[in-house]
């Protein structure tokens, strides 16, 4: 007897936990269904990447509700709240204090907010969170970067040492514009084509924040850049056009240009073979003898010397 009803008692409590089983089972799938059918999806937010000084930035937030209700939209920099959109309020918009922040609310809603003349402190960090509303309150959040830029005040000017080079000269040119926020980046480009840093081409840049950004260009003689256009001469126009390209992020593009002119006129020094002297020619310590103007200069000395000795030898024997 005693064994029929632990028999029972264990089958009933099988039972029990099969029925609750299933219970938990269709509550989950209910609920999946529940959220799948009715939920906040594709939350996407669009901020400018770059902002000039003093322009108006507006910041949006797409997402697709299908059938569930919108509970409120919020909007923070960085930790703090600066604008609410709660549709279900008499007043649905709310604007909260924040440093440097004009929220333009004739041309903010439940997508998009306006904020009117930025400054660089607005620089950073913006999100947009979207709740739906009763009885699950899903909420998700979007966060972007947005940069705000300081143009310089000045256009950027260039500088040159030579407004003709040759072959084997050494160039120089300095590219300087004023103070921005962010630098600004410098680029040099000769007949369109950029001029990449190499050892004969030699790119330096200074920028700090707050002050002037300054670039120069050095050619060597033999620099690749310049050899294909002497090589191309005079087959083509005897110049090129230098130009500096000033930039910051993708907002703003200035640049400033040079024509400089090429001159293919052999050099002035003369080589050693020409005057009858030995090119290869080394001193006792072993460093060679490459001045060709040097040894021509020793040997006229020597010749002049020869004639006045001469001169003086003939006056002599005139007198005796």
């Amino acid at each position: 007897m005693a064994s029929e009803r632990v028999a029972r008692g264990a089958a009933a409590a099988g039972l029990l936990r099969s029925t609750f089983n299933m219970l938990a089972f269709s509550w989950i799938i209910i609920s999946e269904l529940m959220l799948s059918a009715h939920c906040l999806k594709d939350l996407k937010i669009f901020v400018p990447e770059a902002v000039i000084m003093g322009n108006a930035a507006t910041l949006s937030c797409q997402y697709d509700l299908e059938q569930a209700a919108l509970y409120a939209v919020r909007w923070y920099f960085g930790q703090e709240e600066f604008y609410r959109y709660v549709p279900r309020e008499a007043k649905p918009t709310f604007v909260f204090a924040v440093a440097g922040i004009n929220v333009d609310l004739t041309n903010s809603d439940a997508t998009s907010v306006t904020l009117k003349g930025v400054s660089r402190e607005l620089s950073g960090s913006y999100q947009c969170e979207v709740s739906e509303d009763a009885p699950l309150f899903h909420t998700e959040i979007r966060s972007a970067h947005m940069q705000v830029i300081e143009l310089p005040k000045d256009d950027p000017v260039m500088q040159v040492d030579k407004k003709v080079i040759g072959a084997n000269d050494h160039f120089k040119a300095v590219c300087t514009v004023g103070p921005s926020y962010p630098p600004a980046n410098i680029t040099w480009y000769i007949n369109g084509r950029k001029v990449y840093k190499t050892a004969l081409q030699r790119i330096t840049q200074d920028a700090f924040e707050g002050s002037t950004t300054y670039s120069s260009l050095e050619i060597y003689p033999h620099s690749q850049v310049l050899q294909g256009f002497f090589q191309a001469m005079p087959k083509y126009q005897p110049n090129i056009m230098l130009l500096c390209e000033v930039s910051i992020l993708h907002v703003f593009h200035k640049s400033v240009q040079l024509r400089i002119g090429l001159s293919n006129a052999p050099p002035t020094t003369i080589s050693p073979n020409l005057l009858g002297l030995e090119g290869s020619k080394r001193y006792a310590n072993g460093d060679p003898d490459n001045s060709a103007l040097t040894g021509a200069s020793q040997c006229i000395c020597c010749s002049a010397l020869g004639a006045v000795t001469l001169a003086l030898a003939t006056l002599a024997l005139a007198q005796l």
